[in-house]
């Protein structure tokens, strides 16, 4: 008797506007809302989250380099990663960015502990990215779509207050669905 070992494929996306794409290793789903791990491989000269610096009140991150080097802001903390660099581990409410100043790709594997809806922002994001409504700063052109992303990613800046953004963010994803705008 033997038994044949099924191998599922992980999904891939991929941001048309920015040249990134995301492999998902496991899924908020997969994993009951625990944890959304993925591959994130960012295109050359990548810098899209780079500025403004954002926050997560409700989401730990953690980044650790596969290819290339990542240059990481971490608090007052400055990285630049590499294949065999610790695990940087960013709390919830730190602000951070990241990006790849490379003129090659960088990959990364990033787990977000507490996912919440980030899976569907990122999906919302690069389906907008496919239809060409992004632009290569990764920002939708249309405010609605802005609205609805920041209220998945709860991501937000350091100059407001961040629960304000977030009432900003949820009123304007209500709105932009009462307008006809689908969320993910």
């Amino acid at each position: 008797m033997f038994t044949i070992e099924i191998m599922l494929m992980n999904e891939v996306i991929k941001n048309q506007a920015t040249g990134d794409c995301i492999e998902f290793l496991q899924t908020a789903k997969e994993t009951k809302g625990r944890v959304s791990e993925f591959i994130l491989t960012l295109a050359p000269k990548s810098s899209w989250a780079k500025t403004p610096r954002h926050r997560h009140p409700f989401q730990v991150e953690t980044f650790q380099v596969l290819t290339g080097e990542l240059h990481l802001t971490k608090g007052d903390e400055y990285f630049v990663l590499k294949p065999g660099s610790n695990k940087v581990i960013v709390d919830k409410l730190m602000l951070h960015s990241f990006w790849n100043e490379l003129d090659t790709e960088t990959s990364f594997r990033a787990e977000i502990f507490n996912p919440r809806h980030i899976e569907k922002g990122l999906r919302l994001t690069y389906k907008l990215s496919q239809e060409g409504k992004i632009s290569k700063n990764n920002i939708p052109y249309n405010p609605f779509y802005t609205f609805i992303l920041m209220d998945y990613f709860d991501s937000y800046f350091r100059i407001v207050p961040w629960r304000l953004q977030r009432f900003m963010f949820k009123a304007g994803s209500l709105l932009s669905q009462l307008f006809g705008y689908p969320k993910a």
